[in-house]
C-alpha cells in the first residue's frame, strides 16, 4: 500500500495541474467577453440626446388585452414627441378589446385600430398580426411594444428614436420586468436583465443577434426588404429575436440603454407560466446564425468550466490556485457584470444575489433546454 502512495500523489498532482490549466483557459475566454463586449455597456456613457422630431409609428399587437390597453394607450398618447401615431392591432380578441379601442378613438386622434377577425380554417401566431400592423403604419420608422408593457416615462419615444441616428435602421431596447415580492419574479427579473446585458452588449460591440419585441424599433425598409419574419412563420416564436438575427448587422443597428428608453413589462404570475415562456423562447435559438450560436454557447460553457474547475481545486486542497481564480472572477469580472446590470436598472436585491443566481441558471437553463427537446412547447395564447 505504501508503494502506491507516490503514484496516487502524482496522479492527484497531475489532476490538479490539468484543472489549473482548464480554469485558466476558461478565465481567458471570459476575459475576452468582458473586455471586448460587456465593458462597452458597463463603462460607456449610455444617455443620449433625445430626438423629438422624427415621425414615429408605435405598433402594438394585442389579443384579449382590453384592461392592459386601457392603461397603455393613454400613456403612449402622452409621450413628449412632435409627430407620432399608435397603431393597435386587435388580433382576434374574444374580450371587449374592440369596444374599448372604439371608445378611445374619438378621444385620441393619433390612435389607429386594425382588427383581425378569427378564422377557424387558418391558425397563426403573433407574426401575422405584426405584419398587418407594420403595413398599416404611415411613418417609415417603427417602434414595437406589447399591450402588457408601460414606458418608464414621457421620453420613451424620443429616446428610442435617437437610435435611428447615423442612418441606423434597427434599434434594440431594454424591457425590464416590474418588481414583485415573489420567487418567480426574482427569477424572471434576473433572467430578463442577464439576457438584456448580453444582447445589448453584443449589439454595442457590433454583434447584434436579437432584440425583444416589447421594446424594439426598425424601419419599413428593413421589414419589407426581408419580407417580414416569414422565414420563421412555422415557429411559435421569433417575430423579434429571429427577425433581428436575420437582418441586424453592425452597420445598421444601434442598442439604446438610456434609462428613459426602458419599457417595463408586466410580471409573470406564476412559475409554471414563466417556465413555459422560457421553453418557448428556446425553440428559436437553434435558428440563429452559426457564429452567434458559437459565441452564445462558449460563454455559459466557459462559466460552467470555470466554476467546476474551481470547486474541484478547492476539494483537492489546492486553495491558493482556486482562490486566485476566484479573485479574478469575483474581483475583476463580477464588477463588470454588476455595472452592466446597474446600467439596465437592476435593483440592489438583484445585484446582491447576482452570483448565486448565476450558479442557479447555469444549472437551470440546460435543463429547460433539454425539456424543449423532449416535450415540444405549445403555441402562445
Amino acid at each position: 500500500m505504501g508503494a502506491c502512495a507516490p503514484g496516487s500523489f502524482a496522479a492527484i498532482l497531475s489532476m490538479s495541474s490539468i484543472l489549473v490549466f482548464v480554469m485558466l483557459g476558461a478565465l481567458s475566454v471570459l476575459l475576452c467577453y468582458h473586455l471586448f463586449i460587456f465593458s462597452r455597456l458597463a463603462f460607456r456613457k449610455q444617455t443620449r440626446v433625445l430626438v423629438r422630431d422624427l415621425p414615429i409609428s408605435v405598433v402594438v399587437c394585442a389579443r384579449n388585452e382590453a384592461r392592459a390597453l386601457e392603461r397603455l394607450v393613454p400613456i403612449l398618447m402622452d409621450q413628449d414627441h412632435q409627430e407620432f401615431e399608435v397603431v393597435v392591432v386587435n388580433d382576434r380578441s374574444e374580450d371587449d378589446t374592440a369596444e374599448i379601442l372604439e371608445w378611445m378613438k374619438p378621444k385620441f386622434p393619433r390612435l389607429r385600430v386594425v382588427n383581425i377577425q378569427a378564422d377557424e380554417k387558418f391558425s397563426y401566431g403573433k407574426k401575422i398580426a405584426l405584419g398587418v400592423g407594420v403595413r398599416a403604419a404611415k411613418h417609415p420608422h417603427l417602434l414595437l411594444t406589447d399591450a402588457d408593457c408601460v414606458p418608464v416615462g414621457r421620453d420613451w419615444v424620443a429616446s428610442m428614436a435617437s437610435g435611428f441616428n447615423d442612418r441606423r435602421h434597427i434599434v434594440i431596447g431594454h424591457s425590464p420586468y416590474e418588481r414583485q415580492a415573489t420567487l418567480t419574479n426574482l427569477l424572471e427579473r434576473y433572467d430578463g436583465i442577464a439576457k438584456a446585458v448580453q444582447f445589448i452588449s453584443f449589439a454595442q460591440a457590433g454583434l447584434p443577434y436579437m432584440g425583444v419585441g416589447r421594446n424594439l424599433g426598425y424601419t419599413h425598409e428593413v421589414f419589407f426588404n426581408a419580407k417580414g419574419p416569414r422565414r420563421h412563420n412555422h415557429l411559435m416564436s421569433g417575430d423579434d429575436d429571429l427577425f433581428i438575427n436575420e437582418v441586424a448587422r453592425a452597420r445598421n443597428t444601434s442598442a439604446v440603454a438610456d434609462p428613459r428608453s426602458f419599457m417595463t413589462t408586466r410580471a409573470t404570475g406564476d412559475l409554471t407560466t414563466w417556465m413555459r415562456r422560457k421553453r418557448r423562447h428556446y425553440t428559436t435559438a437553434r435558428y440563429y446564425r452559426f457564429g452567434h450560436q458559437v459565441l452564445l454557447t462558449i460563454l455559459p460553457l466557459a462559466r460552467i468550466v470555470f466554476w467546476s474547475a474551481c470547486a474541484l481545486l478547492f476539494a483537492l486542497g489546492h486553495w491558493r490556485e482556486a482562490g486566485a481564480g476566484l479573485f479574478v472572477k469575483v474581483g475583476l469580472f463580477l464588477p463588470v457584470t454588476l455595472l452592466s446590470m446597474r446600467r439596465l436598472g437592476a435593483d440592489p436585491l438583484l445585484l446582491t444575489l447576482a452570483l448565486p443566481l448565476e450558479w442557479l441558471f447555469l444549472v437551470l437553463e440546460p435543463l429547460i433546454y433539454v425539456s424543449t427537446l423532449v416535450i415540444k412547447p405549445r403555441r402562445w395564447k
